[in-house]
């Protein structure tokens, strides 16, 4: 067997070993896309009223001011029978869990 011109061949072989370390480290192919993620509208509703809540103040002030204000002139009451009725409320929702 002869081979001739092998060191053209050899020059050739190592030019394409130069190309794919090239594109190796630029990433692949450049018909490769990158990744994306999709969200349902619900997610995205979702995600939108997440912003909104935490966005909103732990505490409303004006509703603290207005009961202080309410226990410190005595006139702040509490409905027994609405708070028996909201803690059996609670107490059922608390079982379906």
């Amino acid at each position: 067997m002869n081979i001739k011109n092998i060191q053209n061949i050899a020059k050739i072989y190592g030019e394409q070993s130069k190309v794919s370390k090239s594109s190796k480290s630029q990433g692949g192919s450049p018909s490769q896309r990158p990744d994306e993620v999709i969200l349902s509208s619900h997610a995205q509703e979702l995600n939108q009223i997440l912003r909104t809540a935490k966005g909103l103040p732990e505490v409303r002030e004006d509703k603290v001011k207005e009961l202080s204000e309410q226990i410190a002139k005595g006139e702040y009451k509490v409905d027994s029978r609405e708070l028996v009725d909201r803690i059996i409320a609670y107490s059922k929702n608390e079982r379906l869990y």
